[in-house]
């Protein structure tokens, strides 16, 4: 029995998902199923590794200091 849900065909948004905690998440919800998962931190470029470690990761800039 696992103690995992699964999230087979969700669709995710994890903020400050380039680092720490968010990274985690993103690895987790791949992990669990999920669809797709939009990551988003203030520069994209920093999200490449997830993005090329699985197709299902979509990088998006998003900076709340920035109007």
């Amino acid at each position: 029995m696992s103690n995992h849900t699964s999230l087979k065909g969700a669709v995710a948004l994890v903020t400050g998902a380039n680092r720490g905690i968010g990274a985690a998440f993103v690895s987790g919800l791949l992990d669990a199923g999920a669809q797709r998962v939009y990551a988003a931190a203030r520069n994209p470029l920093t999200l490449a590794a997830l993005v090329q470690s699985d197709a299902r990761v979509v990088p998006i800039t998003l900076d709340i200091t920035d109007d």
